[in-house]
């Protein structure tokens, strides 16, 4: 079994559950449609590096249709603020993200290498600059793999509530 399989059965489950159930406090429906959910999936899977542009879109569209007193599309803006948020460093909105999580697992040898370094040499300049990419592509390679496993748990969770809720609309 492979981390992302591993993550996927038990940290990435907790958190989708844990992070929409707090959004969602409160609400008797889900504020995007079912079809937004399985577009937010699909762009997961097939281009994990856009999540977070697909997500700030879909807020502005959101901020420019709605009047932002309307409590329906706070609350839309909100969830494209969460999905947004949860591909970014955590902040006090969201106390985890996927990328927070994988600078949990990076390798000791690239943690903790400064921006901006003043190197004695061209040498410590070039080993410095050559640890930094080696983070960056581990990090890229990371939201690769690790973005569609954590969404897929996500829009699962976001369409359950939303039949959920539909029952309880129905009964």
């Amino acid at each position: 079994m492979t981390l992302v399989d591993q993550l996927s059965d038990t940290l990435y489950r907790e958190q989708a559950v844990k992070q929409l159930d707090r959004l969602l406090a409160g609400h008797k429906e889900l504020p995007v449609k079912a079809a937004q959910i399985y577009g937010l999936r699909q762009i997961a899977r097939q281009q994990p590096g856009k999540v977070k542009t697909f997500a700030n879109h879909q807020r502005e569209r959101v901020q420019k249709r709605h009047d932002k007193g309307s409590a329906k599309s706070q609350a839309e803006i909100d969830f494209w603020t969460l999905v947004s948020n949860l591909c970014s460093e955590a902040n006090e909105s969201t106390d985890w993200s996927v990328r927070e999580e994988g600078n949990r697992h990076l390798p000791e040898e690239l943690r903790n290498i400064p921006e901006r370094q003043e190197a004695k040499t061209n040498e410590d300049r070039s080993k410095h600059n050559q640890l930094r990419n080696q983070r960056r592509e581990w990090l890229s390679q990371w939201n690769n793999e690790h973005i569609p496993a954590f969404f897929e748990r996500f829009c699962t969770h976001a369409l359950y509530r939303a039949g959920t809720a539909e029952k309880v609309r129905k009964e």
